[in-house]
């Protein structure tokens, strides 16, 4: 562009115009990246800067044409509060797993939500599967023919188990309830049917003598004398059919003894049955935390039939109940080293699980592998911390690899095991032939999700004995020594498969959380780079020209002293 000079006024600027000339006080302006050429007395003008000696030049905020300032800050603004966002986000992505903390949140039982529904009545079906033991010829060696009992392991015979949490009542972050079971026979999953016959302990009189020991020699002759009348207290083994054996049968034994021996409203069932209180409304009151307030106590028992620890054992240690069901755990709680812990009701305690290795389940999801540990059993010589399970007022401790529950079970003489005495002392086998040991078979694990902390397989299997204590008032157990535990039958619980909602959510929180967070994390990472290099190229941009700053020359200097004579050339 050529402009005269002499000509410019500032009332009429146009956009692209370099050089005005300010009347009245005879200065010019000059756009600092224009350049001027065919000036008198000027050695080496240049774009953005002038040298020409005697020039003294001066800044002046006068700005005309486009409005780079504000543009430019606008810009500059922008660019900083993304970049500043984006690291808070890279960080918070990066450092924190913020979706899947949210999805545990959601798990928390509040009342009227979806986890409620879900917990109140689990979809999930587990299945019991039952072993009896048949003890075959215990009338050879009742007769002296045979030295040793011998033991058939029958079934399994299975049962599938439908859940309902019933009598809820909320309090804060406290839950109480209590549950509803409804067991069914599946025979196609059986081997045997319900009317198979078995050998097996006559529970009622060993339970009822037992608790007799402790009467003086008085009532223990009245109630003697009130048996004596029927036939079947005289057998130490009665011969039933599995259903009835498991769900019920008629007996008058405990309901003779029941005034002699104070057992009035103890016992909530009609008729005996080796699984009859596990049908219908269990009688105990659970009251567990919904995770609401603390999301790390989220299904822990904090109290049975209101109160907060047992008091059948030693030591507050192992009178604690704080443990899951086995069904969810907190997530804080999955680290490797650290010791989960599942609340047995039938055997008035809580009992280990560690972890042991990593499994792969469908579709490629890792789970967290626990175990019960060998020693869970274990007596205390082999292993200290399970002295306060043994009798607080004898000292008295079971042999290895069993556990006293008699506090459980009413006071009949009962001890839980794991199945055929699988680490248990040699010496609860010598009795009996048929027991065969299996790890494989017999031991009791936990597959755990290791983010939602829900149990998706698992098995765990427990043997019923019942331990002989004898009296020279029944010659029926004459026979068999004092002491003497008999393996009754061991049941396994397992989930075998999961529904598809389980499966859903399960696979969602594995694989769309995760992916979810590191696409939120890279979109971070990107933005944080692009804004970083924008706000640098922008800002240097900016530094090299300037698009709206004005120079302010003396129209007295040399450089300018012939502008109304000659034409200025600008580019």
């Amino acid at each position: 562009m050529e402009q005269n000079s002499d000509k410019t006024s500032p009332l009429m600027l146009a956009k692209d115009e370099k050089v005005v000339v300010l009347p009245g006080n005879g200065r010019i302006l000059i756009r600092e990246d224009t350049m001027l050429t065919n000036l008198h007395g000027c050695a080496g003008c240049g774009r953005a800067q002038f040298t020409c000696s005697g020039i003294k030049n001066q800044w002046s905020v006068l700005c005309w044409g486009q409005q780079t300032d504000r543009r430019y800050y606008c810009l500059i603004t922008v660019l900083s509060a993304t970049f500043v966002l984006s690291l808070l986000g890279t960080i918070f992505f990066c450092f924190t797993d913020t979706i899947n903390d949210a999805i545990i949140s959601n798990m928390a039982i509040r009342n009227n939500s979806i986890a409620y529904s879900m917990w109140r009545r689990p979809t999930v079906t587990p299945l019991m599967k039952v072993h009896l033991f048949n003890y075959t010829n215990w009338q050879r060696v009742r007769d002296g023919i045979d030295e040793k009992l011998h033991l058939d392991d029958v079934g399994p015979y299975v049962y599938s188990q439908q859940l309902e949490r019933v009598n809820i009542k909320f309090e804060g972050d406290l839950l109480t309830y209590q549950e509803r079971n409804n067991f069914q026979f599946l025979p196609e999953r059986s081997t045997g049917a319900h009317f198979d016959q078995v050998f097996v302990p006559n529970l009622p009189l060993l339970g009822v003598v037992s608790k007799s020991l402790s009467l003086q020699y008085f009532g223990q002759i009245a109630l003697k004398t009130t048996l004596s009348t029927f036939a079947n207290h005289k057998d130490a083994f009665l011969k039933l059919p599995v259903q009835r054996f498991l769900w019920g049968y008629d007996d008058r034994i405990i309901d003779l003894a029941k005034p002699v021996l104070s057992l009035q409203g103890q016992l909530n069932f009609d008729k005996f049955g080796l699984l009859v209180t596990k049908n219908g409304t269990v009688s105990d009151r659970l009251t567990i935390n919904t995770g609401e307030n603390d999301k790390d106590k989220m299904n822990i028992l904090e109290k049975l039939n209101g109160d907060r620890q047992l008091k059948h054992w030693g030591s507050t240690e192992c009178n604690r109940i704080d443990a899951s069901d086995g069904s969810i755990f907190p997530p804080s709680m999955l680290d490797k080293k650290d010791t989960l812990h599942v609340f047995y009701a039938n055997l008035c305690r809580r009992l280990p699980f560690i972890y042991v290795k990593d499994v792969e389940i469908a579709d490629g999801i890792t789970l967290f592998r626990y175990r019960m540990p060998d020693t869970v059993f274990d007596d205390p010589s082999h292993y200290p911390p399970n002295e306060c399970f043994c009798e607080v007022d004898t000292g008295e401790c079971p042999p290895r690899g069993v556990i006293n529950v008699t506090a459980c079970a009413m006071g009949a003489p009962a001890l839980a095991s794991f199945p055929h005495f699988h680490l248990g002392d040699p010496s609860l086998r010598k009795p009996f032939t048929g027991l065969d040991p299996n790890p494989e078979l017999h031991e009791s694990y936990l597959d755990v999700h290791p983010t939602l902390g829900i149990s998706l397989s698992g098995k765990s299997s427990l043997q019923i004995n019942i331990q002989v204590r004898k009296s020279n008032l029944y010659p029926a157990l004459s026979f068999l020594e004092d002491g003497l535990i008999l393996p009754v039958a061991w049941i396994e619980m397992t989930v075998e498969e999961l529904p598809e909602s389980l499966r859903s959510l399960v696979y969602h929180g594995t694989y769309s959380t995760a992916a979810a967070q590191l696409g939120l994390t890279v979109f971070c990472i990107l933005t944080l780079v692009l804004s970083g290099l924008s706000l640098f190229i922008l800002m240097a941009t900016r530094r090299k020209k300037p698009c709206a700053t004005l120079k302010v020359v003396p129209a007295e200097t040399e450089l300018f002293s012939n502008y109304t004579e000659d034409k200025i050339n600008v580019n």
